[in-house]
C-alpha cells in the first residue's frame, strides 16, 4: 500500500458506520475494505466513487503487454 492509501472511517452518533477508501482504483478499494465489512457486519448500502471506474496501473499495463 503507498502512502497515498487510507481507508477513513466515520460512525455517525446514531452509530452509522461509513467507509472511504481513499487512494485505492478498481476493485482494490472493496478488496481493501473487505475485512471491515467482515468484521462489522451487514452493508446497508455501496457507493462507488469515480476511483473505482479508474482503470489500476498495473491492469493497464499487463493489458498492453498481452496485446504485444
Amino acid at each position: 500500500m503507498s502512502s497515498k492509501e487510507r481507508i477513513d472511517v466515520w460512525i455517525s452518533p446514531e452509530g452509522a458506520i461509513t467507509l472511504d477508501a481513499v487512494g485505492y482504483t478498481g476493485s482494490t478499494c472493496e478488496e481493501a475494505t473487505r475485512f471491515l465489512e467482515e468484521s462489522l457486519g451487514t452493508v446497508g448500502r455501496k457507493q462507488r466513487t469515480r476511483d473505482y471506474y479508474r482503470r489500476q496501473k498495473n491492469q493497464q499495463s499487463a493489458k498492453d503487454q498481452q496485446s504485444i
